[in-house]
């Protein structure tokens, strides 16, 4: 009789060792596939000059969960001889699709044309949900003006 209940009690405490670690790790799971996913954004490498550098073109690569809306900015800052030269401009409202979208903006230089070679960018994405919940994501880098 004590051999059955000690082999009662070892599958007794087999089957609670599962189910410890099984209910946590399946309702993290349910939370995550529940949970929209933080958004990102990314800063192409090389950036398109254009009108003999009165602007360059910044190519970002956004992701937001789908049927979210989404704004997108790129600043760009360059030193041109002994002057600071750069500019800001943003997107219209777009909406998510999931997936990765490649988003240009054109950003105008002053008070001197952007060159060709290194440039400092900075990019920001504000992220909406259609019932106004909000989710911001930001970055940096060093990029390179190409004449396009």
């Amino acid at each position: 009789m004590n051999i059955t209940k000690s082999k009662l009690g070892v599958a007794a405490l087999a089957v609670g060792g599962v189910l410890a670690f099984a209910v946590p790790a399946g309702a993290a799971v349910n939370l995550q596939s529940e949970s929209p996913g933080a958004p990102t954004i990314k800063i192409t490498k090389n950036a398109q000059l254009k009108a003999n550098g009165a602007a360059t073109v910044v190519t970002l690569t956004v992701t937001c969960p789908p049927g979210w809306f989404f704004n997108a900015g790129a600043s760009v800052t360059q030193t041109v001889g002994s002057i600071t030269t750069g500019g800001h401009n943003q997107t219209t409202e777009a909406t998510c699709t999931g997936a990765a979208q490649k988003v240009k903006i054109p950003v105008t230089a002053s008070p001197a044309p952007f060159q060709a070679g290194v440039a400092y960018a900075l990019g920001d994405l504000s992220v909406r949900s259609p019932n106004w919940a909000y989710a911001y994501a930001n970055t940096g880098r060093e990029i390179v003006n190409v004449q396009s």
